[in-house]
């Protein structure tokens, strides 16, 4: 790391890290020596910093190029958005611009972004606030969009614009973006010859690492390791609770695991990178009594730890990504794996049984990735989904009206539904066209889950008048 930055104080540094006020409480950052508050901290100093409040950041070496990667990566997915304004629903950069800094002062040096994510603004933001650093201190991974290519031209202009906004000539790792369908990747990367154009690229060195991830079934998967390609890695949904059961939906005539996928590469020395390790956030807070087995085991630590632990001890993974958003997620991801001590065979049972229990709640398996979206009748999908599991299913909301708590839980729920969706963007906008369901990485039923959230919502208000 460098310390040619501009110099700002260790005040001004410790509460930036933890975006003013939210400093003051249990942060992993209070506590640190503040009697030089005027002394200027460069890059250098604030990662020894973390590292001294921590510990060193756990790294994995790639096999095939020897880098130094870090365990956790940062997911360029979800970064924090504006909420009011006309640049309402952009990438806050000022907050992005904290969480960035901070996980690279704390030792993360994988970023992985797509040019899809936060509508196609992602890479450019990623780009520039990665720009200060030296470009052989990081990692940038991105994808060739294949759902959206047109031809091989297009593919190309997608290409160059994407280097353009990462201000940069090489990418360390790409990726075939969301392999899911047999025909749409054989007429992309098959007949376009866009496979081919960008193996020609890692040639030139502008490509340094080249993979897939993928969200198909266990047929597509074979397809893509029979092909004659030396595949330098693969990006995977991996997570606890999709290990053995696959995930939701799951192709019934080829199913897939977590567990098969890492095993077949594994096996042909093809190391994975992580993606979903906490289902969309599904994994940070357990239902039906989950979370209380997994903090009766370790007080200490977070729900969501369990879920990364889960992934980083796995040998075969090179790095897990994370989308976080908030600067307590990145705290506590640091925390997990700065250092990282891998999961027990205890902790693996005791994660196992607080799986058992939780599974038994029906939440909707939606990972607010937003690949639905937008909607042509203008329903908020994500939101939607998010709303009902995290009231209905996560609360345990009770389901009799004879339950003393099912008034304040009723109103809750529709109280949050009623502030936060307007009557557009509602489940009863749905007319059940299917746009959705091609576009769903997780095959959820998108239609039929709202016409259930629509029957619950109206029962509930004919259980108020």
């Amino acid at each position: 790391m460098d310390g040619s930055e501009n110099k700002i104080s260790k005040r001004q540094f410790l509460e930036w890290l933890g975006g003013g006020a939210a400093l003051a409480g249990a942060s992993l950052f209070a506590g640190c020596s503040s009697d030089k508050a005027a002394e200027a901290l460069n890059t250098a100093e604030k990662a020894a910093l973390i590292r001294k409040k921590l510990g060193e950041m756990a790294y994995r070496l790639n096999k095939r190029n020897q880098d130094k990667v870090s365990l956790l990566g940062y997911g360029c997915m979800r970064f924090p958005t504006l909420t009011n304004g006309a640049k309402a629903g952009e990438i806050d950069e000022e907050m992005g611009q904290r969480l960035i800094d901070t996980a690279y002062a704390g030792g993360v040096n994988y970023y992985d972004t797509a040019y899809v994510y936060h509508g196609g603004k992602s890479e450019a933001f990623v780009g520039r606030a990665l720009k200060k650093y030296p470009r052989k201190s990081f990692y940038l991974a991105t994808k060739m969009p294949g759902r959206i290519v047109e031809s091989l031209d297009h593919a190309k202009r997608i290409f160059e614009e994407q280097l353009a906004n990462l201000q940069t000539d090489y990418i360390d790792y790409y990726l075939l973006h969301n392999v899911n369908n047999m025909e749409k990747y054989r007429r992309v990367y098959e007949e376009y010859g866009v496979l081919d154009y960008l193996l020609e690229q890692k040639k030139q060195g502008r490509i340094r690492c080249l993979g897939w991830s993928f969200h198909g079934n266990s047929e597509l998967f074979d397809y893509m390791l029979s092909l004659p390609v030396d595949w330098d890695f693969v990006q995977i949904q991996l997570n606890y609770h999709d290990w053995e059961l696959g995930p939701a939906n799951n192709d019934a005539k080829h199913p897939v695991t977590a567990k098969g996928m890492y095993d077949k590469l594994a096996a042909r020395n093809i190391q994975v990178t992580i993606m979903e390790p906490l289902l969309g956030g599904a994994l940070a807070s357990l239902p039906g009594g989950g979370n209380a087995i997994l903090k009766e085991a370790a007080p200490q630590r977070s729900v969501a730890s369990w879920a990364f632990r889960f992934c980083g001890s796995l040998p075969n993974v090179l790095t897990t990504l994370s989308g976080m958003t908030y600067i307590e997620h990145l705290e506590d991801n640091l925390q997990t794996f700065a250092p990282f001590e891998p999961l027990s065979d205890g902790e693996h049972k005791t994660l196992q049984r607080a799986l058992g229990v939780s599974d038994k709640a029906k939440r909707i398996p939606c990972t607010g990735c937003e690949y639905c979206m937008p909607c042509p009748f203008g329903v908020d999908i994500p939101g939607l989904f998010r709303h009902y599991n995290k009231c209905v299913v996560e609360a345990e909301m009770p389901q009799s009206s004879f339950d003393p708590n099912y008034v304040k839980a009723r109103n809750e729920y529709l109280g949050g539904y009623e502030r936060s969706f307007d009557p557009s963007a509602q489940a009863d906008r749905c007319i059940g066209c299917g746009a959705c369901l091609r576009k769903c990485p997780q095959n959820i039923n998108i239609p039929s889950e709202l016409e259930n959230i629509q029957h619950f919502t109206e029962n509930i208000r004919r259980s108020r008048s």
